[in-house]
């Protein structure tokens, strides 16, 4: 009971957070539907093995598990992904200020 009610304070506050902090509209609903099912969960635990069923998963932690493992490999690639764009930026940029400061030296 007392994890429980740690859960639903802490994903009331990362709800708080999302709605106050990110910029973007659909990460913003996103997030908030993601933290209010997760409290829903926290609190009917038999639900999760009832989805899990569902989808050929024997229990409902397992599910969540997949769910989870999914995520952070989905948060991987987009990070690595936007890691990549921004290196290459700097060194268009890099390139471009090399060209323009280029001087020739004295003969």
């Amino acid at each position: 009971m007392i994890f429980a009610i740690f859960l639903t304070v802490f994903f009331g506050f990362m709800m708080f957070y999302s709605i106050v902090f990110v910029s973007r509209n659909l990460v913003r609903y996103i997030f908030v539907i993601s933290y209010a099912s997760a409290v829903y969960f926290v609190w009917n635990p038999d639900s999760t093995t009832v989805i899990a069923n569902y989808f050929g998963v024997g229990r409902g932690l397992d599910f969540i598990f997949l769910l989870l493992f999914l995520a952070v490999i989905n948060g991987i690639i987009f990070s690595v992904t936007h890691l990549s764009q921004h290196h290459h930026s700097l060194t268009k940029l890099a390139r471009h200020i090399s060209i323009v400061e280029a001087r020739i030296p004295p003969a």
